[in-house]
């Protein structure tokens, strides 16, 4: 536009202009190759309350609107403005959906290669568990073999000091011999080969074997172990030795995080669960220090350990006591194989309020035939 042509009154004006003869009107610029049509009329198109263009229309005889005409060409003038407007949103959004979907399709990319690498190193994490802890095992074995015989050795026997550094060693040893069996536990987990073999099994039984196990860690602790409910529960169908092992890793976990003085309390019950119907549901509380709820579903996690490694004491069941973070994880594959599930509870985690935590472990009934 030039200035004070009729275009730039309507866009400084935001007012319809009608010029009754062109011919007569200094802001009318003709173009030479159109013809001269004298009547026309000018409403401007808003969007947003800015003019954004003009509507025109003109009529070869002079002063031939009239005010019936003007007001159809304004309220037809709003009406193609609203239309090119929403034509301009309807581009617009297209043309960031299209952004949208590229960018979306480029992440989910980089998600799928990110997930592929982690997927690789998983399965090589998992293939290194395996060997190594095959790799271990026979020597372990030799030793334990070499440490029984030293300790009935009565040469070994007679001296004190000695007796005490070979049963130091061969506790450590068994310590280590639980840990390489952990680690080929995870290598079956994850590699689906754990199988069960399931028998009618009394759930008393197995609480009162993960029980014998921590009598004397108990004692030391001052820590005590209640049991309520069981005796009532129905058989269940299970691996008895791998329900042992399950529990017992939930159990020892409770112990670690519970400080002197606590208290340990299995309780069971029978339940109906929305998924599986009639189960059996055994709940491990402790007065313990608690887990932050952000940590409840990564812990059973293998290789995963709550707070600073380096700040944790050795021994299995001493306060806040290290290990190698396979235990939950072994728990919840052997309560996956026998198609239950396995999860915690607590409000957080302190050391001066003591929260404690609630473990859940629910395995199905058998069906009645």
């Amino acid at each position: 536009t030039r200035e004070g042509d009729v275009y730039d009154r309507i866009v400084q004006s935001g007012e319809p202009i009608i010029i009754a003869d062109v011919t007569q009107s200094n802001s009318w610029q003709q173009v030479e190759w159109l013809p001269v049509n004298k009547s026309w009329i000018g409403v401007p198109l808003f969007s947003k309350n800015r003019v954004m263009g003009m509507l025109s229309l003109t009529r070869i005889e002079a002063d031939a609107f009239n005010q019936d005409e003007i007001l159809l060409v304004s309220t037809f003038a709003m009406q193609a403005a609203v239309a090119l407007e929403n034509a301009r949103l309807y581009d617009e959004i297209t043309r960031f959906s299209e952004l949208l979907e590229r960018m979306v399709a480029q992440r989910t990319e980089e998600l799928n290669d990110a997930y592929r690498t982690l997927e690789k190193l998983d399965k090589n994490k998992t293939a290194f568990i395996s060997v190594a802890a095959h790799e271990l095992r026979t020597p372990i074995t030799v030793m334990k073999g070499y440490l029984g015989m030293l300790r009935g050795n009565p040469n070994i026997q007679i001296d004190e000091m000695l007796t005490q550094a070979v049963d130091g060693v061969l506790k450590g040893t068994d310590r280590l011999h639980m840990i390489v069996n952990s680690m080929l536990d995870v290598a079956r987990i994850d590699s689906q080969v754990m199988k069960p073999h399931f028998e009618l099994t009394e759930i008393l039984n197995v609480v009162k074997f993960v029980q014998s196990e921590y009598k004397k860690d108990l004692v030391e602790r001052n820590i005590t172990l209640e049991i309520e409910g069981v005796k009532e529960l129905p058989h269940i169908m299970a691996d008895p030795q791998l329900l042992q092992k399950a529990l017992d890793n939930v159990v020892v976990n409770a112990i670690k995080f519970t400080p002197d003085g606590g208290t340990v309390t299995i309780f069971g019950h029978e339940i109906t669960d929305d998924r599986m119907g009639p189960c059996v549901e055994l709940q491990v509380r402790d007065t313990g220090i608690g887990i932050d709820p952000a940590n409840h579903k990564i812990i059973f996690e293998k290789l995963y350990q709550i707070g600073k490694v380096e700040l944790h004491s050795s021994g299995r069941t001493k306060f806040k006591g290290g290990g190698p973070g396979l235990g939950l994880a072994i728990s919840a594959g052997i309560i996956k194989t026998h198609q239950g599930k396995i999860w915690v509870e607590s409000s957080g985690q302190d050391e001066e309020k003591l929260p404690g935590c609630t473990f859940f472990i629910r395995i199905p009934l058998p069906k009645k035939q």
